[in-house]
């Protein structure tokens, strides 16, 4: 089986994404089969002081970086390219799905058409008795 896990950053709640991170695994043999990441230039938009609190990213790195069509068109082409090859079964995942998965239709409107299955929603289920306190990404890793 193929894993890719996907992960955005946002320069606000509004679809302005300002990086995008997609890493496809095989399961099987444990190699890695592509990486596609880059800062994503969102454009003329307020930055939100909290989200760069988050992650970092501030508007002056994001200039002149592509868009995120661009960044989506070099993930759907990986993908369809993995298919391609392998034939086998994929899964996407998505640490808060539902938070990726609105920023990306946002973003892409109507392109946006991968769905993503959630690990945050996985944890609440499945590690209910090993992750107690949360259910955010560093605390799931721990397990």
């Amino acid at each position: 089986m193929i894993i890719i896990g996907v992960d955005i950053e946002t320069a606000n709640l509004h679809g302005a994404i300002c990086e995008f991170s997609a890493v496809g695994l095989d399961l099987d043999t444990g190699a890695e089969l592509f990486v596609v990441t880059s800062l994503v230039d969102p454009g003329d938009v307020d930055w939100d002081p909290f989200a760069m609190r988050v992650h970092g990213i501030r508007p002056f790195e994001v200039c002149g970086k592509p868009a995120i069509h661009a960044v989506w068109d070099r993930f759907l082409t990986e993908l369809e390219y993995q298919d391609a090859k392998t034939g086998r079964p994929r899964r996407i995942f998505a640490h808060n799905a539902s938070f990726e998965r609105s920023q990306l239709t946002r973003a892409l409107g109507d392109r946006m058409q991968v769905e993503f299955e959630c690990t945050v929603r996985m944890a609440r289920r499945g590690l209910r008795e090993f992750v107690p306190r949360n259910h955010k990404l560093p605390t799931v890793c721990e397990v």
